[in-house]
């Protein structure tokens, strides 16, 4: 199957809206913060990861805090924002870069890494992230 790129439908948006509630209730269990899309989520993000109150197997939890990162990474960089792709894997949303083929897929970034075991520094993966796409801006989308 042939990936689709499309725009957010409502149930889309809903559940987007569920995982990022859920990733505010951990964050709030874990360190009495609140989200608000900045970068002051990062520190919070890395205080649920550290605090182990969210298991390696708990998929559902890591996306959403996946997606909390994505938010911020959204709300911090220019012409970057939600879209639906769908593939022979299924339907997930992913960030886009004004409308080209350049996405980022925020909901697995930290849940791939916690799965495996390694050590995440979120503010670590975010600036490598930012570095990364930097680089494919500059060498793909000249004057981006």
């Amino acid at each position: 199957m042939e990936q689709k790129i499309a725009a957010p439908t409502k149930d889309d948006l809903r559940a987007i809206a569920h995982q990022l509630m859920h990733a505010a209730e951990l964050v709030s269990e874990a360190t009495g913060a609140t989200l608000s899309g900045t970068m002051a989520d990062l520190a919070a993000l890395q205080k649920v990861i550290d605090s182990k109150i969210v298991e390696p197997e708990a998929t559902y939890s890591l996306q959403a805090l996946g997606l909390a990162f994505g938010k911020v990474f959204v709300g911090t960089q220019a012409n970057f924002d939600w879209w639906m792709v769908e593939d022979e894997y299924g339907r997930d949303p992913a960030i886009r870069y004004k409308r080209t083929t350049l996405l980022l897929f925020p909901k697995t970034m930290l849940s791939k890494r916690i799965e495996d075991g390694e050590q995440v520094n979120v503010a670590e993966i975010f600036k490598g992230l930012q570095e990364m796409v930097q680089e494919v801006l500059a060498e793909h989308y000249p004057g981006a």
